[in-house]
């Protein structure tokens, strides 16, 4: 199954990263578009708001070279798509990039989380494949060796200390995280962090550790949160999540018994609904399931689809920026 946020359409062009002259000509070149990315904000048609599904508004390389002087040399290299060849580049210098001259009256920055249940596949793809891009350069200026700065090789996926001492090279990094759909008999476990918008339920996730399988993982995350014991560990799906750079990796498993005890830092509460209890309870408003776009989701609808007819897509939540916090 592929998900949301995974840039399958996207040519990577892995290939072509260490060809300068390669890299050089796309640069040059007038079909080559840029993806603007300001304090891990992207940039929408303004004109679209409120109407139509936000569009992504894209930049030459001269607009992006007038906005960023150091681009061309700092450039992050995405891949191509239909034949072009796509950058993204790090606004986050600029106080007031909308006033610029090249963007003032094209659009506005927002929050992917807020715009992603409205976008096209293709454009998801490519936005949180920029916004993980540019996070990625954000955090890793110094090298975590020595201190020293980094500078940009590889079109942008690699950052190699500029120290002669130490000259190590950092690549872009994910962080792993499980995500699973526990269920006992026909019931599924759903739960609900404190810090979530009021009411809004779904299934259990959790960092994977340093020296520790996905599966034992998927075994810890669930009896720390809610002191349940599974079995029968098995692997659902995946999807990139860059808020800001997560891969999550989805899972079934079932429950020994029904019994549950949450740990209050961890869950505000932690229930097994029957898929009639889920009916009721969402159709009363008093749950709220996570968006379409989102793995969490899929767990959910592909357990309930397995007794039903139809699935959830009728009780779908649209994810805002209000909502979703970053």
């Amino acid at each position: 199954m592929r998900h949301f946020y995974a840039s399958e359409q996207i040519d990577r062009v892995a290939h072509l990263r260490s060809d300068a002259d390669w890299v050089r000509e796309r640069l040059a070149d007038e079909e080559s578009q840029v993806v603007p990315v300001w304090r891990s904000r992207l940039f929408v048609d303004r004109e679209r708001e409120g109407v139509d599904p936000p569009l992504p508004v894209l930049l030459t390389v001269e607009e992006a070279s007038a906005l960023s002087h150091d681009f061309r040399q700092n450039s992050i290299l995405l891949g191509t798509l239909e034949g072009a060849a796509y950058f993204a580049v790090d606004l986050s210098d600029i106080e007031h990039p909308e006033e610029d001259s090249e963007l003032a009256g094209r659009g506005h920055f927002v929050s992917l989380r807020r715009i992603g249940p409205f976008i096209d596949r293709t454009n998801g793809g490519l936005l949180a494949y920029a916004q993980a891009m540019v996070h990625w350069h954000q955090q890793h200026q110094f090298c975590g060796t020595c201190g020293s700065p980094t500078r940009s090789e590889e079109a942008g996926h690699w950052l190699r200390c500029t120290s002669d001492q130490c000259w190590t090279l950092h690549f872009p990094r994910t962080d792993p995280a499980m995500i699973v759909r526990v269920t006992h008999d026909d019931r599924c476990l759903l739960a609900r962090q404190a810090r979530w918008p009021a009411r809004r339920y779904s299934v259990l996730a959790g960092f994977v550790e340093p020296g520790e399988s996905l599966e034992d993982a998927v075994v810890r995350e669930v009896f720390e949160e809610a002191s349940v014991r599974v079995e029968g560990v098995e692997y659902h799906s995946s999807q990139p999540w860059p808020f800001p750079a997560s891969l999550m990796i989805g899972f079934t498993a079932c429950a020994r018994d029904d019994s549950i005890n949450t740990d209050a830092d961890e869950l505000e509460d932690a229930r097994w609904f029957s898929r009639d209890q889920l009916d009721e309870e969402v159709a009363a408003g008093n749950v709220i399931l996570p968006s379409e776009i989102a793995l969490a989701h899929h767990l959910i609808d592909d357990w309930y689809r397995s007794d039903r007819e139809s699935g959830i897509e009728g009780k779908p939540w649209t994810e805002t920026e209000e909502d979703n916090r970053e």
